[in-house]
């Protein structure tokens, strides 16, 4: 015991902490000195963790969080009504400013257009003039995006990338899914409940059809499993982009596919607009298997309706809070995050969706 108290004592942090009392890395920061604020349960909880885990404080790392201001901007899709999926990342980005307010760190946040590219070009060179001393961004439209990022360079100022990579390995570090190995997952999955020559639906869907890498990643994820560890199939798979700039859609294509392939099967929609897909059943679905991405409140709607029969999860508030602490150490310490740090790949059906948080 002795000897791995010695060991953790180089390697314990204020944030480790602040995870195991359930706290914000804020409040051990008061308790710790004894700055008020703090009412004495949790006082005696933080310090119980302290003495446990023989946490040392960082004096250097401390004396420079109070003296160094630092800014941090983060390029994030619109999180309206339309694209509601992009709340969820914005709500780590907010848990992370309150925790690293007590650190003299604030974070910006930008807002891009997702189905415009302009508008991320001009939101990318606002934030820019913001001056940041460091930026995380979600790169959905890569060609733009690859075009900016010797900016980033030539300015030295440190990024890191959520949600979409880029494929040059520009960035400290990316925070988000394998989009490939959840589009392989969702194929295994569907598989399972396909007849014999069947076919499948994949549908991208978005407005003006801005189909980001990760989408396409997806997909590619998704055939390959039928190409290469089930070889032989007899599943038909056709793809399909769907802009959703147009009213009607995307009922209107899929009632015209469903209409040319009365033997569809199957359903596999590559972002989290899968809710407008199930929407399109005003009736029975019957046995086509419908699947898509993440846990915006109108997926979970269908999937407890079984319209939806599974989703993916990859906790996106995980992604926001975590890229921010890392570009926030980062910029502290020059301490480097892990190049790839993938989310989690979680399956969700209806069985299991009022367990899942």
């Amino acid at each position: 015991m002795i000897k791995a108290r010695k060991t953790l004592q180089y390697r314990v942090t204020i944030k480790d902490i602040a995870a195991m009392a359930k706290v914000s890395i804020g409040t051990v920061d008061r308790v710790l000195h004894n700055r008020g604020e703090v009412n004495q349960e949790t006082h005696d909880r933080v310090m119980s963790f302290v003495d446990e885990l023989g946490y040392t404080p960082n004096l250097l790392a401390k004396s420079l969080a109070l003296k160094k201001r630092f800014s941090i901007a983060a390029l994030l899709p619109e999180g309206g009504n339309s694209n509601p999926y992009w709340k969820k990342p914005l709500d780590g980005f907010k848990r992370a400013s309150q925790e690293l307010s007590d650190f003299n760190t604030r974070i910006e946040i930008f807002h891009y257009d997702a189905g415009e590219e302009q508008s991320f070009n001009k939101e990318f060179i606002k934030m820019l003039s913001a001056n940041p001393d460091g930026i995380i961004m979600a790169p959905n439209f890569h060609d733009s995006a690859l075009k900016h990022t010797p900016v980033c360079q030539e300015r030295n100022i440190p990024c890191m990338l959520i949600d979409n990579n880029i494929d040059d390995g520009f960035g400290l570090a990316y925070f988000g899914q394998d989009a490939f190995q959840s589009g392989v997952v969702a194929a295994k999955l569907m598989h399972y409940g396909l007849p014999e020559q069947s076919k499948v639906l994949i549908l991208n869907i978005a407005r003006n059809k801005a189909i980001t890498r990760h989408m396409q990643r997806r997909e590619s994820g998704f055939i390959s499993y039928f190409e290469y560890d089930k070889p032989g199939h007899d599943i038909s798979i056709s793809s399909h982009a769907v802009d959703l700039s147009d009213k009607k859609e995307p009922c209107a294509t899929l009632k015209k596919l469903l209409k040319e392939n009365r033997d569809t099967a199957g359903v596999f929609v590559t972002n989290s607009r899968v809710h407008k897909v199930a929407n399109c059943f005003s009736g029975s679905k019957g046995n086509i298997i419908i699947a898509g991405y993440d846990l915006v409140d109108a997926n979970v709607e269908f999937l407890k309706k079984g319209v939806i029969d599974f989703l993916i999860g990859q906790k996106p508030e995980e992604q926001g809070y975590k890229s921010a602490m890392a570009m926030f150490d980062y910029l502290l310490s020059g301490k480097l995050a892990e190049r790839v740090n993938y989310s989690a790949i979680d399956i969700i059906t209806k069985e299991n969706i009022d367990y899942y948080k």
